[in-house]
């Protein structure tokens, strides 16, 4: 669809093109995130249509954005400012397309991909609508596609206010900015909306697979451009996974939530960290302190306790490390530029140094944390979403969202790499001994492998929230998981001893 390129401000622009659907689907509800509004704050959904454009109520298109949802209902996006805008800008849309679509009470699209990504940037390149594959990456056909376009626009809020609030025939509160709107009963009018906000159809008694890819181009149309795409399928997790909204929730939300569990190796107790550098301690963990009253230049997304758990670090997404108890300082990443985020860290078996992984599998190591090797300029399916040291080797394991296995100095195992996975794979944490290993998936999903026991899992279970961590309870072979919530859930001899609440 095309544009119309008006003056705002004292220089041209060109506004948001709408792309089109490839295929037609029934439309069908499908479950929804644990971070949407209350229900009835559902907004205006297609088939239905704000009535009119809404003008801009700032020159801060956040809070313009802000102001127009709450015409609808709708309650302002749960991020930071700050936050988003230092991430890429392919990032940035993957975050301010799914706070559109959960805070309407819509499901998130779970997963970008590279695939999905090199078509937005010919898109972008372009200064058009990106094309469509007919199939993703993995062999799945594409069921439902749309995309979106903008030019000349000053930020990625900036685009989504025209992509949103601003898509329509104008009239009073806004100019035509849709070329493809030219008139009222234009069938293009609201196209980005309506591509933002489409509602996928189901795969028979499963909900689809939600895919996207987004780019940006400085040289593009108009001085800058952004395209993305939304992409449904059905079968098997698409290949190639870039970045997932479980890592987005972990990492870049304003509300406080749980990021990780670090338990006692006696299983008496255990304590969980959340992204605002919270800790609370149950059981027989001590509390030696937090973050919480302190401002972070990255939100936290991992604890590691000492191995005689007299303290334990928290770790940022930028690197940062903080000390508690008798947990050593002994370096951190913070003031490195990193290629990826910090995804989480492990303590060697002596306490005496610690490694950090990044979502591109590179490890950062320190203290008497030996490098024994990293993903960091391999080319991954699925990116890296945690680590765990071998105690016996002094070694240490990777595992990426589909649970695929990077070992160093640590014997393999196994791995889900090859297997359909529900949610993808969050965390793992390996035996006392050495000689196996378990992951979680955002599910509850459990996997084991070596002589780690299967004592039970949520997978199959209706969660408030993603789960994101588990714990060991090595005196009794039993673990932990833990929900972005605070939610604790038991196995084996593992017991309960409270939980993060509010």
């Amino acid at each position: 669809m095309g544009l119309a390129a008006p003056a705002r401000g004292g220089r041209s622009l060109t506004p948001p093109r709408a792309g089109f659907a490839l295929f037609a689907v029934t439309v069908a509800t499908v479950a929804t995130s644990w971070l949407s509004v209350p229900a009835g704050a559902t907004g205006i959904l297609p088939p239905d249509n704000p009535s009119s454009n809404i003008a801009p109520s700032s020159p801060d298109f956040l809070t313009s954005i802000d102001t127009a949802r709450a015409q609808e209902g709708v309650g302002p996006m749960g991020v930071a400012e700050s936050t988003v805008t230092r991430l890429p800008v392919a990032e940035q849309v993957f975050i301010v397309i799914n706070e559109e679509r959960i805070d309407r009470g819509l499901p998130p699209i779970s997963y970008m991909t590279a695939q999905l990504n090199g078509d937005a940037q010919q898109g972008a390149d372009a200064g058009d609508d990106p094309g469509f594959p007919t199939t993703l990456g993995g062999g799945d056909q594409v069921i439902w596609g749309g995309s979106i376009w903008a030019g000349g626009l000053s930020s990625v809020f900036e685009a989504d206010y025209y992509w949103m609030y601003s898509d329509g025939f104008g009239g009073a509160n806004g100019g035509t900015t849709n070329s493809a709107c030219a008139t009222p009963s234009s069938s293009g009018c609201w196209g980005h909306r309506d591509i933002i906000l489409h509602q996928f159809g189901s795969c028979g008694s499963a909900a689809p697979t939600l895919s996207m890819g987004a780019a940006f181009s400085a040289t593009g149309a108009a001085g800058g451009s952004i395209a993305a795409q939304l992409i449904a399928t059905c079968g098997p997790l698409p290949s190639g996974i870039t970045l997932t909204w479980d890592q987005v929730v972990a990492s870049v939300f304003t509300q406080p939530h749980v990021v990780g569990i670090a338990s006692l190796a006696d299983g008496q107790g255990y304590w969980e960290a959340e992204s605002n550098g919270t800790v609370a301690a149950f059981g027989a963990a001590r509390y030696d302190g937090s973050m919480a009253d302190a401002p972070l230049n990255s939100p936290v997304v991992g604890i590691a306790a000492t191995p005689d758990g007299g303290g334990y670090w928290l770790v940022a997404a930028d690197g940062g490390i903080f000390t508690y108890g008798d947990a050593a300082f002994y370096g951190s990443a913070g003031a490195l530029r990193l290629t990826a985020p910090i995804v989480g860290m492990a303590s060697t078996p002596d306490g005496g140094g610690y490694w950090l992984v990044a979502a591109d599998g590179g490890i950062f190591s320190f203290g008497d944390a030996p490098f024994l090797g990293s993903m960091g300029a391999h080319r991954l399916n699925e990116p890296v979403v945690g680590m765990a040291a071998d105690p016996a080797t002094g070694g240490y394991w990777l595992v990426a969202a589909d649970g695929g296995i990077f070992s160093f100095g640590a014997p393999f195992f196994g791995s889900t790499g090859a297997i359909h996975l529900a949610r993808p794979i969050v965390g793992m944490q390996a035996l006392a001994n050495g000689q196996g290993y378990r992951f979680e998936a955002a599910d509850g999903g459990v996997f084991c492998f070596g002589q780690a026991v299967f004592a039970g899992s949520m997978g199959g279970q209706a969660l408030a929230a993603p789960i994101v961590g588990m714990g060991a309870d090595a005196a009794d072979n039993g673990y932990w998981l833990v929900g972005a919530d605070g939610g604790i859930f038991t196995f084996g001899g593992a017991a309960y001893y409270g939980r993060i609440t509010g």
